[in-house]
Formats: C-alpha cells, sequence, structure tokens
C-alpha cells in the first residue's frame, strides 16, 4: 500500500509541475515556476467562474419549472459523458505505452501495484477536472435553492465517486479503439479525424447553447436526463440521492462503482502485458527494391526527422494544425453556401464583410493558433544530446524546426487566399496583400514559439500532453502571438484596408526580423547550454 501511495503522490507531482514547487531551491528557482503557477489558478479559477454563471442562468429556468434538482444530475451526466472520452484519449500514453513502465518494472515493485497507480492517475486527472463543474455547480445550488444537511453530505461522497464508472468505460473502449487503429495502415489520420470531428461537435454545440434562453436549458437538461436514465442506469441512482436523500440509493452507488473499479484492476492485471505488447508492436509492411541511394543535405535530413516526428504524434498535429483546419473550412463553407447564408446561419451580421475587409489580419489570427515549434524543443525529451553530438550547425537545427511549422502553414494561406478571392473577387493588389501579410505572421510564430521554448523548455515529461498543452512554452507563445495577432484588429484608423494589412504585415515583418537575430544568436548559446 505505502509503494501504491508513494507512485501516485509521484504522478500527482508531475501532473501540474508540483514536484517543481515543492523542490525549489531559492527565489531564482521560484521565479521562474511562479508564472505557470499563477496561470493554472486564473485558468482553473476563470473557467470555474463562467461554469458558475452558466448554472446561475440554467437554475432560474429550472426553478422556474420546479424541478431544480435537474441541473445536478445534468452536471453528473456531462461530467460521466467528459471522462468517459477524455479517458479514451488519454488512455494510449497513459495506461498502456506509457514511458516510464519498463522503468518502473525494473524496481522492487509489484507489476500490480504500477498498474493501479497508472489506474489511479487515470481517475485523478479526471476528477481535478470534474471538480471544474461540480464545485461551481454545488455553490451555485446552495445559493439558489435551500438544502439540508443530508444533502452536503452525499454530495461530497458522490463527488469522488462519479468519475469511477466513466474512468472505466473510457479505459475499455480506448483500449478496443487503439487495438482497432493500432493494426490500419493509416491509424494516425485515423485518430486525428476523429478527434477533429469531436473538436467541432464541441465547438457546435456551444455555439448554440449561447443563443438560448434559460427555460430553454432547463427543458434540454430535463430530456438529457430523461435519456441518460435508460443509457447509464447510475444517472437515476444518483438522482434518487440528490432528489430523495436515499441512503439506499448511496451506499448501492458506492458499491457499484468500488466494485467494478476492482473487477477492472484484477481483468487488467491478469491481461496487462499482452495487452500493451499488442498495442505497442508495430507491423511493417514494405517490399524491397534495388535502387540507388541518395544522400540527403542536413538541413533536408533534419527537417524529414521532424516532419516524420510531427505526423507520428496524432496529439501533436490535432493542437498544432486545429487553426488552419479551421480556416479552411469557415472558408469553405463561404465558397460552398455563400456569405449571407453563413451569416444568418452563425447569427453573426456582416462576417463575410469583415472577412473581406481584414481577411490577411484574419489569417494572421489563424495562423498564431497553429505554431508547431513552441514545444519542438522539449519534445526532444532526454534525447537532445543526441542532436546536440551531431556534426550539424544549430542553425540548420532551428531552420528545420521552423520549416515543419511553414510546412502546416504556408498551403494554407496560399489555399485560403485563392479560396477567399473566389468568393470575394478581390484585386491583385489585394490578392497579395492576402498572400504577404499572413506569411509574415507565419514566419513570425514559428521564430517566436522556438524562441521562448528555448528560454522554458521541459524534458522531464512522460507523457507528450503536458509538453504539447500544458507546458509554460506553449502559453506564452499563445498569449503573445494572440496579442500581436488580435491587436490590429481592435486598432481603428480611418485608412483603406488593403493598405492597413500590408502595413501591419511590415511592422510583423520587422517584429520578425529582430526574433530571427535573437535566435541565431542568443538562442544559440541557451541552445548550447540545455
Amino acid at each position: 500500500m505505502k509503494k501504491f501511495l508513494k507512485l501516485t503522490k509521484i504522478n500527482l507531482y508531475t501532473l501540474f509541475d508540483f514536484y517543481k514547487i515543492l523542490n525549489a531551491r531559492g527565489f531564482k528557482e521560484i521565479k521562474k515556476i511562479l508564472p505557470m503557477l499563477l496561470l493554472y489558478i486564473f485558468s482553473f479559477g476563470f473557467l470555474a467562474f463562467m461554469v458558475y454563471k452558466g448554472i446561475v442562468f440554467t437554475l432560474d429556468g429550472l426553478i422556474a419549472l420546479n424541478m431544480p434538482y435537474i441541473i445536478l444530475v445534468t452536471i453528473m451526466v456531462t461530467v460521466s459523458v467528459t471522462s468517459a472520452i477524455t479517458t479514451v484519449f488519454k488512455v494510449n500514453k497513459t495506461l498502456f505505452n506509457a514511458k516510464d513502465y519498463s522503468f518502473l518494472l525494473s524496481l522492487p515493485i509489484k507489476k500490480s501495484t504500477i498498474i493501479s497507480s497508472k489506474i489511479m492517475n487515470l481517475y485523478i486527472i479526471n476528477v481535478v477536472f470534474s471538480a471544474i463543474l461540480l464545485i461551481p455547480t454545488y455553490i451555485a445550488y446552495i445559493v439558489k435553492v435551500d438544502v439540508d444537511i443530508w444533502f452536503h453530505l452525499m454530495y461530497f461522497i458522490t463527488f469522488v465517486l462519479i468519475p469511477i464508472v466513466p474512468t472505466i468505460i473510457g479505459s475499455i473502449i480506448g483500449t478496443i479503439f487503439m487495438a482497432i487503429v493500432s493494426n490500419l495502415k493509416y491509424k494516425t489520420s485515423i485518430d486525428i479525424l476523429i478527434s477533429i470531428l469531436f473538436i467541432f461537435v464541441i465547438y457546435y454545440l456551444s455555439y448554440k447553447m449561447q443563443s438560448m434562453s434559460s427555460i430553454d436549458l432547463a427543458n434540454i437538461s430535463n430530456v438529457i436526463v430523461n435519456k441518460f436514465n435508460n443509457i447509464y442506469p447510475l444517472t437515476k441512482v444518483y438522482l434518487n440521492i440528490i432528489k430523495e436523500n436515499s441512503i439506499f440509493d448511496l451506499i448501492f452507488f458506492i458499491i457499484i462503482s468500488v466494485g467494478l473499479y476492482q473487477v477492472f484492476k484484477f481483468g487488467l492485471v491478469k491481461f496487462f502485458d499482452n495487452i500493451n505488447s499488442k498495442l505497442s508492436e508495430v507491423t511493417i509492411v514494405n517490399k524491397y527494391r534495388d535502387k540507388d541511394v541518395k544522400v540527403s543535405s542536413k538541413l533536408y535530413s533534419l527537417y524529414k526527422k521532424e516532419i516524420k516526428r510531427y505526423f507520428s504524434s496524432s496529439l501533436y498535429v490535432l493542437n498544432t494544425a486545429i487553426g488552419c483546419i479551421m480556416l479552411l473550412l469557415v472558408l469553405g463553407a463561404f465558397a460552398i453556401f455563400g456569405g449571407d447564408t453563413i451569416n444568418k446561419v452563425l447569427e453573426i451580421p456582416e462576417l463575410s464583410n469583415y472577412l473581406v475587409f481584414y481577411g490577411p489580419l484574419v489569417f494572421g489570427v489563424f495562423c498564431i493558433i497553429s505554431c508547431t515549434t513552441n514545444s519542438s524543443i522539449s519534445l526532444e525529451g532526454k534525447n537532445l544530446w543526441i542532436l546536440k553530438s551531431l556534426p550539424i550547425n544549430i542553425k540548420d537545427i532551428f531552420i528545420s524546426k521552423i520549416m515543419v511549422n511553414l510546412t502546416i502553414l504556408l498551403p494554407t494561406i496560399f489555399i485560403g487566399s485563392i479560396m477567399l478571392a473566389y468568393i470575394s473577387h478581390i484585386n491583385i493588389i489585394q490578392y497579395m496583400v492576402l498572400l504577404f501579410t499572413p506569411c509574415m505572421y507565419a514566419l513570425f510564430i514559428s521564430s517566436l514559439g522556438l524562441l521562448i521554448n528555448l528560454f522554458f523548455p521541459d524534458f522531464n515529461w512522460t507523457n507528450e500532453v503536458k509538453v504539447i498543452k500544458q507546458s509554460i512554452a506553449v502559453i506564452v507563445t499563445l498569449a503573445v502571438g494572440m496579442l500581436v495577432a488580435l491587436g490590429p484588429l481592435f486598432i481603428k484608423i480611418d485608412i483603406n484596408k488593403t493598405l492597413y494589412s500590408f502595413l501591419v504585415g511590415i511592422i510583423i515583418f520587422l517584429l520578425t526580423m529582430i526574433l530571427y537575430y535573437i535566435l541565431f544568436n542568443k538562442g544559440k548559446r541557451i541552445f548550447k547550454s540545455l
């Protein structure tokens, strides 16, 4: 039990870099950690506040319909579905194919203890993110509705139980999904497509909810609960616990949750090695052909290595190419359905005209979202020494990483400009500006991301999610980039829009030149010292 708790504690420390805070020596180290810690606190606080406002708004409608308890069950269903879905995408790197599994097996720790700690890691992650929904809901509910002492007790007992079964369901579905996809030739592409589809469904639902009244949301919440009563039996059990203060249902909820956890753990321990080896095996079908050996330059070889690394990770592609995908989809919708139709569907008047007038600057915003370089140094991990030991100019290493980002951005800008030209019938000068300014943004964000990653590298990771989504380099790059990209859109100057976009492009070009100078001078020295 002690070893299980120790492993779980270590996993918790690495989850949000708590180990850096606990082991910080002196003010200099604390100063490096503090911005990230404050950013986490602000992000979680902001999300919790937004959830609270939404719950209060929906509760008004439910109170009018005399069924306020429905909001609690709705959030329980939301947490369950969210936990299951996110576990599906996390199980492959957290539970299976984990980088530290071989190392942990070499230690005097039972395999069952290692696997139990990894299941617990998945569960705790889901509990942390579930708290963003469950705690604001609890606060909003006790403010708006009179409750007794039993409600508080039962709510917090079920609070820790709700994510257990969804974590198990998500782990099983994720394992089956990975078992199917791992045998397919284009498994990364399939994973990316499914993830993109999921993201756009979430965006669509979020957008539709914004235009609903409190009564509409209350009715939808009631429908969701009624549907899930048949799909997910624990929904009805939870409803009885919250509404009737049923001790019997609470005991049943505990037995089912803990019992399923124990059964899942037993089965996983028994078949773990077999499942893990099947998911991690790679089948290569390649016919040998006698042909001339091609020799590539150092820069091109580095570029090929970087681009293969990029497309080998669906998470990396999804989190850095989403801006490009969204831009092309929006422009495609305009081209197919017309600007007036899209304006009516999205209920945003003059959206198409705004896109035409500020097209180059809007393209720039999407370029900022799609940055691969802000985690490219960190992703080298403990293998960075290999790259540093090669007889290669550091400048070539930087350029190869920048080229990957440009490989994603420049084709998007070119295709998007053709689509926008087709939609809006712009003249040749406007078209040239539409190409020039976004290209400057592409060069700017590529160098900015790489430079910030050199200042804030993170090599102590076991899961690439931490580097690609949660690292300080990624967050700082996005914050600075969005400030530069959105600033010109909010500045009102009474000059020709095309001229204004061109002038912005010139300013971005000058900033980029400064960044490249710093990157190829100070950046080289930082890279050598890593």
